[in-house]
């Protein structure tokens, strides 16, 4: 049995909620059972580890499951203490209170799985633990500033002392899932974290001069603290509008940005996350792909009043990014033009209203299918920045090929075209 004192997470004050995780329950009731020891305790220990195996891994700096849970749920976490420090001032008592909590949370740090296999006395029997079962490669879905802050309190020997860095760390990044990662998703009640994001570079986006120019630099205007403009992108299939979004995301997230994907059936729901987003100093961009609507569509003045004209007024640090393969977003038919007898008698007035959805845009900006040439081109510098050893003819020619019997020419056959070559030649 371990001579000194368990830690008692029962007594945090602001992460509190650390043991409503499956992994922090487990450890709770391991800590109530391990002072009593024998088979009690030796079945606690069971149940925490097979709580461990479990859960969905953490990648973090320590390579213990535990560990790196616990550094994850305390930096996103969302209280008292992170949304002051998010906005920027944080009162004494608050800071009093983190200081106390993080003295509680270093202890049960230090309680990796052999410490727990030693506080359990499983040795002499080869108890299994957890300790390794993690680690790896870094996670996309984790922004930079999360991991280098995770590490530097894995490697702390006083976290009261680094209360100050912490609160420094949520005014440079948010708190909550916004503090964790650049590419986020709209659930209905809250932002989220995407788990595996389709991350995109911009320079692997070729043939998008003009196109890029203007996203990035209303995007950099509104990062300089600038109003900056709605966008919607429009054009056929596969021109890479969505991928032109969702580059912003690793190019201009240490610059405070923050790409948040919005799904059609969530658009109810935008008035919400309008003012979740007032909480925080972060510039976000919220996504909405491939949008249209029907001509009776429920969400369609809704969300048109959202974008302009309703009484809440949109946050100063949101725009909306919006892609579609309609210019207008609501389908026009032949029997809208042609007044029926049973049509709208001003039915010029309902077009024109049906229409002005794309009017409340501060800016649209086409996409056009490549032509032969400007498809090889995006080839051409796909392969080049994969350095893929293959002569430029043979690869003209194969593209060519491709294109003939997939999907046409457009940036996303060039590209799925790049994918299957670089798997053939692994």
């Amino acid at each position: 049995m371990a001579a000194s004192p368990l830690p008692s997470a029962d007594s945090l004050l602001l992460y509190h909620d650390l043991l409503e995780t499956p992994q922090g329950a487990a450890m709770a009731a391991f800590l109530g059972a391990a002072p009593r020891g024998g088979e009690e305790a030796r079945m606690a220990y069971l149940r925490l580890v097979r709580t461990m195996h479990a859960a969905d891994p953490v990648t973090g700096p320590t390579g213990d499951a535990w560990q790196d849970h616990l550094l994850h749920h305390l930096l996103r976490a969302e209280n008292a203490f992170t949304r002051a420090a998010a906005g920027g001032s944080v009162p004494a008592a608050l800071r009093e209170a983190a200081a106390w909590d993080l003295r509680i949370l270093e202890q049960l740090f230090r309680l990796s799985g052999p410490r727990c296999l030693l506080i359990a006395e499983g040795r002499a029997v080869g108890m299994p633990t957890w300790s390794g079962r993690v680690g790896g490669a870094a996670d996309p879905s984790v922004a930079p500033g999360f991991r280098e802050m995770a590490r530097r309190l894995a490697e702390a020997d006083d976290w009261a002392g680094l209360v100050d860095d912490l609160a420094a760390f949520h005014r440079a990044h948010g708190c909550g899932a916004v503090a964790c990662s650049w590419f986020l998703t709209w659930d209905g009640r809250r932002l989220q974290v995407v788990e595996q994001p389709d991350v995109v570079d911009l320079e692997d986006l070729a043939g998008l001069v003009d196109q890029k120019k203007a996203v990035q630099e209303n995007t950099e205007a509104f990062l300089r603290g600038g109003a900056g403009q709605n966008l919607l992108l429009y054009g056929p299939r596969g021109t890479g509008k969505s991928s032109l979004v969702r580059g912003l995301a690793p190019r201009y997230g240490e610059a405070g940005l923050r790409l948040v994907e919005v799904a059609r059936e969530r658009l109810g729901s935008l008035g919400e996350l309008y003012r979740i987003v007032r909480r925080h100093p972060q510039r976000f961009i919220l996504f909405l792909d491939d949008l249209t609507f029907e001509a009776d569509d429920a969400d369609y003045r809704a969300f048109k009043s959202l974008l302009e004209g309703a009484l809440e007024r949109r946050p100063p640090n949101l725009l909306l990014y919006v892609t579609s393969n309609r210019r207008h977003m609501v389908p026009e038919r032949w029997a809208d033009r042609n007044s029926p007898e049973d049509a709208e008698v001003h039915g010029q007035d309902a077009l024109e209203e049906r229409l002005s959805l794309a009017d409340r845009f501060g800016r649209t900006i086409l996409f056009l299918r490549p032509d032969q040439e400007e498809y090889l081109a995006i080839v051409e510098h796909l392969a080049a920045r994969r350095g893929l050893p293959i002569g430029r003819e043979e690869l003209r020619d194969a593209a060519r090929r491709w294109a003939l019997w997939q999907n046409g020419l457009s940036g996303r056959a060039a590209r799925q075209f790049v994918d299957e070559l670089e798997a053939k030649r692994k």
